[in-house]
Formats: structure tokens, sequence, C-alpha cells
């Protein structure tokens, strides 16, 4: 069988694997035990370095099951595999295999490698194949992306946003089902906040607003929103306080029970804060299979609780009622408080019920900042012990918050918080100043539009995912815009190197044959072949910053390569060679980008 037709279900690195078949193979002639290749993979490591060997396998994991010495176990599993290749009719990506301690060494066989790489590079198995064995493979629901109706958008909610697209794009890569659905609040005390404001104070420049586009409807809708918190915080403790509570509490009936003047108005501005979301997630390339609101879960949630409490499942205590959670640790979870009324985690119930109506999902992941841990916990185990199986593989995916350079969380009540309008126009703005002003007569004012947004936007999307995402971020421009060091722009001026030089090769004219000789094309190579792991490691953990750092580090290789290997001096099979490493590099990097969510640019 081909080496193309074994991996087509599941891809796997010709050297990796490789390496795990022989391994594997090796211990089932020492013992009766076996150990799936697969196990293997998942033990191996780079060693620092390259001198040291391509790839590393600890014995320490499985001596013990063998009843040998780490060391013990290494040098059995050297002669085995030596003998394995010796004996072998087909040329192997091993080259050899030395033992250091109870650590086996791998080097790779590089001429051979480059074939079978660029075979499955060539085949598409690189790009497509699946990286998880079928049984692993899942169809997972994806929440993310839960902005406020009637307040201002920010960095701070890009964050969530871009990281719970970039696990969607990468989850998919992997092999699994992925269904995206966000979940805006349109119900709450924020949104009576904004509708008091503008019946007592801005009725007639909400007359005006109207009339205006998109953008300033929903940029006005924010600035109220903030007017309106620090104009109730004023008259705290004032004769005006328990008019305004009163009034607040008036209008927040009247959206529970659906009717009236204020329901109206805030059916009319809901829809404004709607419009504006589908412009954002149109810009930034990012789009959802379902679209659920808080107010449609509402009122189907108050019936689930009660229902539930008919039954037993929930406690009752002074009108109030909730789950005792306290032998998991978590306390007491409400779910009505004692004016019937829900909370949160009550619509979020019957959020998660529906989800889970689907019978093919198997877990849900929740994109929420990490303030809502406890919350989260309280709801998957509740759900779990209502009977959705689902719910005890659910998980919450929680992040930190977005700063400033002062150090400052953005914030939709600050009234000098820059929305993403005024920040996407500055990004922009600075990338057609500082990059592209060289073009203006050779690009058409389209291209250099377009290619300012892109940039633009693989800035904003990097800098967000290029660290764990329970790490904190401080926003600066200047760095996250440059074109050299850790950013979206650098690899993106990689890819659109590749991109030209691989206009002026013909590459009809390239041959299969490999001459792998230099360190730098030994070590982009291996850069190359270890992509897929990385995004497949990536998956497993629900960490995208993986992915970033991986294709980082692909960029500083193809650039050690470019500096130190000539293209255009080489010949025969090194020239061939040395042009498929480009083609690979513009691909994997093309396919890492896609993953983050950052266009791959093909000039820049």
């Amino acid at each position: 069988m081909s080496l193309v037709k074994s991996l087509e279900n599941t891809y796997q690195d010709p050297f990796l694997w490789a390496i795990a078949t022989e391994v594997a193979s090796s211990l089932r002639a020492l013992s009766d035990q076996t150990l799936a290749p697969q196990s293997v993979l998942a033990l191996l490591t780079t060693p620092p370095d390259a001198n040291l060997g391509h790839s590393s396998l600890p014995c320490f994991a499985f001596a013990k099951a063998y009843k040998k010495s780490p060391l013990e176990l290494a040098q059995a599993i050297k002669r085995a595999v030596e003998k394995s290749l010796e004996s072998s009719t087909t040329p192997s990506t091993i080259e050899r295999v030395e033992v250091a301690g109870g650590y086996l060494n791998f080097f790779a066989h590089f001429n051979v490698y480059a074939a079978a790489l660029f075979k499955l590079i060539e085949s598409g198995a690189y790009e497509k194949a699946p990286l998880l064995p079928l049984e692993k493979r899942e169809k997972i629901v994806i929440e993310y992306s839960q902005p406020n109706t009637h307040k201002s958008m920010h960095i701070g909610h890009l964050r969530c946003l871009i990281l719970g697209d970039s696990l969607s794009h990468i989850l998919n890569r992997a092999g699994h089902g992925v269904v995206r659905v966000t979940y805006p609040g349109d119900l709450g005390a924020h949104i009576a906040k904004a509708l008091w404001y503008i019946q007592n104070f801005a009725h007639s420049e909400y007359q005006q607003t109207q009339k205006l586009n998109t953008q300033s409807k929903a940029d006005w809708l924010g600035a109220i929103y903030a007017k309106s918190d620090e104009k109730l915080k004023l008259e705290l403790g004032t004769p005006a306080e328990e008019h305004n509570r009163t009034q607040l509490k008036a209008i927040l009936h009247e959206l529970y029970e659906e009717k009236g003047a204020f329901f109206d108005l805030w059916k009319e501005t809901r829809e404004w804060s709607f419009e504006y979301m589908r412009e954002v997630y149109k810009w930034l390339g990012c789009h959802f299979e379902t679209w659920y609101t808080e107010s449609e879960c509402n009122k189907p949630s108050l019936e689930l609780v009660k229902q539930k409490l008919a039954e037993g499942f929930f406690v009752s205590d002074s009108g109030a009622v909730g789950k005792d959670l306290s032998e998991f640790k978590l306390g007491f979870a409400m779910f009505l408080k004692s004016d019937g009324h829900g909370l949160y985690i009550t619509k979020d119930l019957e959020l998660l019920r529906r989800k889970f109506l689907d019978p093919e999902v198997t877990s849900s992941i929740y994109v929420v900042d990490a303030r809502q841990k406890l919350h989260f916990q309280q709801l998957l185990k509740t759900a779990e012990l209502m009977g959705f199986s689902q719910a005890a593989k659910s998980r919450h995916l929680s992040y930190e918050t977005v700063n400033n350079e002062k150090g400052a969380a953005f914030s939709s009540r600050a009234l000098n918080t820059s929305g993403l309008a005024a920040l996407r126009a500055d990004l922009e703005t600075t990338v057609r100043e500082n990059y592209l002003a060289r073009y203006v007569n050779e690009w058409s004012t389209e291209s250099i539009d377009a290619t300012a947004r892109d940039v633009a936007i693989g800035a904003l999307k990097y800098g967000l995912l290029k660290v764990d995402n329970n790490t904190q971020i401080t926003f600066i421009r200047s760095e996250w815009l440059r074109l050299d060091g850790e950013t979206g722009p650098y690899l993106q001026y990689v890819h659109a190197r590749c991109s030209q030089i691989l206009e002026k090769q013909n590459l009809a004219e390239l041959n299969t044959a490999f001459e792998v000789t230099e360190p730098a094309e030994k070590e982009l190579l291996l850069a190359l072949g270890r992509l897929p792991a990385s995004i497949a490691k990536s998956a497993l953990e629900h960490r995208p910053h993986i992915v970033a750092g991986a294709i980082f580090d692909l960029a500083k290789s193809f650039n050690r390569f470019y500096e130190a290997c000539s293209i255009k001096d080489a010949v025969g099979a090194a020239r061939s060679t040395r042009i498929h490493l480009v083609k690979g590099t513009a691909l994997a990097i093309r396919q890492g980008l896609g993953l983050l969510g950052i266009p791959a640019l093909e000039r820049m």
C-alpha cells in the first residue's frame, strides 16, 4: 500500500510515523505486551539541539511494564530497529538511532524524508487529511462571542471572538465536526439603563439617530449606555435614586412580559446592535451557524426549572429555587430568585438543552472570560445530574482580559473607550502610511485598501492569539504592526516573499529527486514536518497559541534558509529541493494563518 493511501484517513508525519511503527514493532518482539504506534507518537519529543537527534523517545514511561531499566530497554529497541532497517528493501525516513541514557535519539534520512513529505504535500493530505483517528473525532458546539446589545464593542470583546473562531478552525482541521454558536446578551439591567436614559434624556437624539447608518447607531447606543451608567451612579444617595430604581424595574417588567413602549424601543435598538455585530463579524471573516439570544431562552428556561422542581430535582427555599452542589464543592446554585425571575445560569441551562437536541453533538465548549469559572462549573454539573451526558465532556475555555498600554482593561462603561470602528480606521491608516505608500502609483486603490485591511486583521488576530488564553494581553499598536518579530504582519510578509519567489519559477520543471545537505534545508524540512503535529496538539488542548508559535518558528526557519541557500545558483536536485521547500513553506504558513483566521497575502 502506498504511503499516501495508508495515511489518507489520518495524517501522520513520515519520519515520526516510521519511528512509532518501528518502536511498536520492536516492543512486540520483546514481550507479549503491545503498544500502539499512536501511543509511541504521543511520547516523542524534539531534542534541544539537532546534533543530538531529530526526534527523541524517553523509555522511562514504559520501562517498568517491560521489566527493564530505561537504558536496557533503549538498547534493546535500538538493536531491533537497526535490524529492521538493515533487512528492509524500502528506504526508510530513519537514517540511524542512538542511545543516550534512557533516551532513543532518531536521526532523519533527509532525502527519503523530503520525498515522502512532499508527496503528501502534493497529494493534499498534508493540508486536508484529518489529524485525529476516527474514534476521537466528535461533533462539538463551540459558543463564543457573547457581546451585549446596547453596549460598545471594543478590542476586549475581540479576544473571545477571535479565540473561538480560531479554535473552531483548528478543531475542524483536526477532524471534528464543529457547530459555531453565538449568544448575544439582549436582556438584563444594562439594557434597562440604556432605554431609561433614551426616554428621559436623549429622546430627540434617538429620533435623529434612526436616520443614521449602522456604525453610527451602534456608536450612539454605546455612548448612551456609558452615559446612563454614569448618570445613575451620580444620583445614588439622592432623592432621584428610588425613582430611578422604580423606572428601571418597570422597564425590565415590560421586557420580560414582551409588551409595551419600552419593549418596542428595545426591539428596534436591539436590531441596531445585531446589525453592527454582523458587520464586525463580516470584517473579521467570522461566521456562526446558529445565533441564540438570552431573550429567546428566558421564558422556556423558567418553565424548565419549574418542571424539574416539580420532579424533585431542584429544591425551593424561601421562594428561591436551586440545586445543592456542596458535595461537589460547588456550593448552592440558584436558578430562580424569590421574585420568580431567572438568572444567567437559568437561561444557560435552557441554552445547553437546545444545543444537545442534536443527538450527534457530544460536547459544548464555552469560550467565556475567566471570571465565570464557578458559573460554568455549576451549570455543567447541574446539567450532568439532570441526565445530559454531553455535559460531562463539555468545558469552559477561559481567557484573560486585554489591557491598554496603561495596564487598564477595556470597558464598555468607559466614555473614553475607543470603539472597533476607530480601532480599525487607525490600524488601516497606519498600514497605508507606513507600508503601502510606496505602492500608490503601482497598485490600484482597491488593492491598497484590501491589503491594509488584511494586514490590520493579521496584526489584531495574531496579537490576540500568540499567547496562552489565560495570560493577560497588553495591546500596543506599534508592536503588533511590526514587520519583524512575532507579529501577524511578519508572517504575512514571509508568505508574500514565498509567493514572489515562486512566481519567478517554472514549477512544471520540478523533479522528484531530492538533495538535502545544508543545515538550513534540514531545519526547514523538519519544521514543515512538525506543523501538523502542532495543529493536532492545539486541537487536543484547545490552545490556538500552539499553532501561532509553530508557524512563527517555521517562518524563522524559512528566513534562515533564504539567507543561507541560494535558489538562483542551485542546479538539479538541489534546486528542485529548494523550490519544493519554498512551495511547502508557503502552503504551511497559509494553512497556519488560515487556522488563526488571518488572510495570507501574495504581495506586500
